[in-house]
């Protein structure tokens, strides 16, 4: 059947924005023609089902009367979207490490002067997220009113995003102070804000399963990328962690460093940050490995809570990394077991040796070690479908057997569509002569010998898998 080329493409004149082709645009409309949808993005992909829905799509867009509206299926969306998931992947690291190291150091008064850029990025973020449009799962459609994009961004991360993008060791440093008497409990919470930037984690889990879904790398490749990952990030944190509660210990309780001999951050060989860190990151390794207390046993109710937590997390993370890999596994697996329960089945029977080996044989001949449900999988096709599996799946019949080859395809897959799938070991007997035939065989793979009554072969067919 010829291949269908849609023609929607070529037809969307009353688009005044959509032919490119049929002008040279100025920097202006080429910036704008951005905010419009793409069909390449993956979220098009994913949500746009046909050029027509496409079509109405992008002229719905281009007769608003808001022209700086950005649709979140455009290539601007995606490109920007790219963007932040750097961003963000980086600020999960840099930003607890210098709230934790640096603006909440116990012994110096200091200043967050790197992540700057990252809070540029942000704030610019923010306005794009403002005017950008969202796709209503429930409505199952894309929203582009401005006041019904702001509200709906208001609901869920814009508070949260412009608490976490303030410099805020500089907004509160005349009121900022050493752990002691002279502690603030508010400016001490306040230092903490851009932490709050770690709930975008799922924005980034986000993108990286659009990208890999773009790519069409299989889901099992996504989830031993975002494990890992994700236990790279919780080890990080954990050891920013570790260092600051001591920290908050002290400002809390209005204690000096040197009030608190049960704190491991006082008396480091080094005061330098990158040492600490490293004196932390030891410390959460041992924990969540379970493998020791190291050389700070805790003693501190905050400490002993955040041990335990990382224990239960390594064997959550553990069991997660098993669970992928057993998935991947589970149709070998299957196989394994019914092989198991063949060979239990032949134990209770008690048959000899050769009928063992036949039909452990069979089932690695019919499933060539991976189970599969082959009917439960054809139930949920298309008719179409399952005639054109059935069709590949028996083109050798077609190129063996010399009256298919000029048949038409519709014939073809009438015969295909009938035809019964039967397996034979070796030394099996097919038909004898003088019975009764109410079928005929096609050979698909293998060797066929048709011997006389004293056992001679006088016709061999073979054909090669």
């Amino acid at each position: 059947m010829k291949e269908h080329i849609c023609g929607l493409r070529y037809s969307m004149s009353d688009d005044p924005l959509s032919t490119i082709a049929a002008k040279n645009f100025s920097c202006k409309e080429a910036w704008f023609h951005m905010f419009k949808i793409n069909r390449n993005t993956p979220r098009t992909k994913m949500y746009i089902d046909s050029m027509a829905a496409f079509s109405a799509e992008k002229r719905r867009h281009a007769e608003l009367n808001f022209k700086w509206i950005i649709h979140p299926f455009s290539s601007w969306r995606f490109i920007w979207d790219v963007i932040m998931t750097v961003v963000y992947m980086l600020s999960f690291l840099t930003i607890p490490f210098s709230v934790s190291f640096i603006v909440m150091r116990h012994d110096e008064l200091q200043l967050d002067k790197f992540n700057f850029l990252i809070y540029t990025f942000c704030w610019l973020d923010i306005v794009c997220n403002c005017m950008t449009g969202y796709y209503d799962k429930k409505q199952i459609r894309i929203e582009l009113k401005p006041l019904k994009i702001f509200t709906h961004y208001l609901k869920t991360f814009l508070i949260p995003d412009v608490l976490s993008s303030l410099p805020w060791d500089h907004i509160t440093l005349p009121w900022r102070a050493l752990p002691g008497k002279d502690s603030n409990h508010i400016i001490t919470l306040l230092n903490l804000l851009p932490c709050l930037k770690l709930i975008r984690y799922s924005y980034v889990n986000w993108q990286i399963f659009e990208q890999f879904t773009h790519l069409e790398v299989m889901y099992f490749y996504f989830e031993m990328f975002s494990t890992p990952l994700l236990g790279f990030y919780i080890i990080f944190w954990a050891s920013c962690l570790c260092y600051l509660i001591p920290v908050l210990v002290l400002h809390f309780g209005h204690y000096s460093p040197d009030e608190c001999p049960e704190c491991w951050i006082t008396g480091l060989e080094s005061n330098s940050a990158a040492f600490r860190f490293q004196y932390a990151l030891f410390i959460v390794v041992e924990k969540i490995s379970a493998s020791a207390y190291g050389s700070y046993v805790p003693r501190t109710d905050g400490h002993v809570i955040l041990s335990c937590s990382l224990m239960m997390i390594g064997r959550v993370l553990e069991l997660m990394l098993i669970q992928i890999k057993a998935g991947r596994k589970e149709s070998k697996s299957k196989f394994q077991e019914i092989i198991n329960q063949v060979s239990a089945y032949t134990r209770q029977k008690q048959l000899p040796k050769h009928m063992r080996i036949r039909l452990v044989a069979y089932y690695y001949y019919r499933f060539r070690n991976s189970y599969f449900r082959e009917k439960s999988i054809q139930g949920n096709l298309s008719e179409q479908l399952r005639q054109e599996i059935a069709l590949q799946s028996s083109h050798r019949l077609v190129e063996n057997v010399a009256i298919f080859k000029t048949l038409p395809k519709y014939i073809l897959r009438s015969i295909v569509k009938n035809l019964k799938f039967e397996l034979y070991l070796p030394n099996d007997v097919i038909v004898k002569a003088g019975a009764q035939g109410d079928c005929m065989f096609f050979l698909s793979a293998g060797t066929v010998a048709v011997l006389t009554p004293t056992g001679k072969e006088v016709i061999i067919s073979a054909i090669l898998t």
